[in-house]
């Protein structure tokens, strides 16, 4: 990826590891979100992100004595780059909402139903600074220090690519939600590179924390839309509003909400590319400690995985089931 690659800390760093590590936390994720479904929303978050994310990838690093600031690139970064990065995480919003309305078109077809939960924001300022400590601050530490900060460092000793793609795919299993897979693996595929590009963890946060941020933004102004009656629906309900659009009374509807959609979309696409070649160039100069040693595979390697794995499907499954009525 056009980097200079030199070992230090991280090489103690094995997949066993994190593959315990990630089993160990999708299953505590599963039993919290069970044990305090009661519970209030924000209490409960909140709870799961620091208690059941945040604190097992904290103690995995103390007990295993690992370098700490090696591992999770604990690494100034530069206001310029922060600047790039804000620019471009707001730019790759639409493309990755765009992937996700695809993911429930497939599921509508194959389950005939999409059940999406939206975040409940309250409509006042307590509530809405709750929840942009959830939603932005919490959940952009907590999970990147796990994925980007560990689950990826275990991964990059068999190539970088490959390490920003497998933790990705992780993080978009570990939400939960077949229905957003696609977007949710995008967003992890941009900050793992964003994170590995600059060497540093923080700039993986803010990213994640623009882009959560940025959504409850969003969602917060189309409410306030909504209070005035208006009927418009974004994110994650935007799949029943697109299957509104009066095809039979108005061609000519369809067709310009199609070119406009494009242009919107190519509109998007140019700043994302854009902001992307400039944040490549502003980083081309980071050197990054990362270890391609290209050694094989073991099946204890992998079978640590599987645990957290099968808790996935038997979540997806649960969430199939009920899709389809049972």
């Amino acid at each position: 990826m056009g980097k200079r690659y030199y070992a230090r800390e991280s090489e103690s760093l094995k997949l066993i590891h994190v593959g315990t590590l990630y089993s160990i936390c999708v299953i505590l994720f599963l039993l919290a979100n069970k044990l305090f479904i009661n519970l209030n929303f924000y209490v409960a978050n909140l709870t799961i992100q620091f208690a059941f994310i945040l604190l097992p990838a904290a103690l995995f690093l103390v007990l295993f004595k690992f370098d700490v600031k090696k591992i999770l690139r604990l690494n100034k970064i530069k206001f310029k780059t922060l600047i790039i990065i804000f620019f471009l995480m707001v730019s790759s919003m639409p493309l990755a909402g765009v992937f996700n309305l695809l993911n429930q078109y497939l599921v509508k077809v194959i389950f005939g139903e999409v059940e999406l939960l939206d975040i409940p924001i309250e409509n006042t300022l307590p509530g809405v600074m709750l929840g942009f400590f959830l939603v932005g601050i919490a959940a952009g530490i907590c999970e990147e220090v796990l994925f980007r900060g560990i689950i990826q460092r275990g991964f990059e000793r068999y190539g970088v690519k490959k390490a920003i793609i497998i933790t990705a795919l992780l993080f978009g299993l570990m939400h939960f939600d077949f229905q957003r897979l696609f977007g949710t693996f995008l967003l992890g595929a941009l900050i793992g590179f964003i994170a590995y590009r600059t060497n540093s963890l923080y700039s993986g946060i803010f990213a994640h924390f623009v882009n959560n941020s940025v959504a409850l933004l969003t969602k917060l102004y189309y409410q306030k839309l909504n209070e005035f009656s208006m009927d418009v629906e974004i994110g994650a309900n935007a799949l029943p509003q697109l299957e509104n659009i009066p095809v039979g009374d108005s061609v000519v509807t369809v067709v310009a909400f199609i070119i406009g959609f494009l242009i919107a979309l190519a509109f998007f696409a140019g700043f994302f590319i854009l902001f992307m070649v400039l944040f490549i160039k502003n980083t081309s100069k980071t050197e990054v400690d990362v270890i391609e040693e290209k050694e094989p595979v073991m099946l204890k390697d992998i079978l640590v995985f599987v645990p957290g794995l099968l808790v996935v499907v038997y979540v997806y499954i649960e969430q199939g089931a009920r899709l389809i009525g049972l």
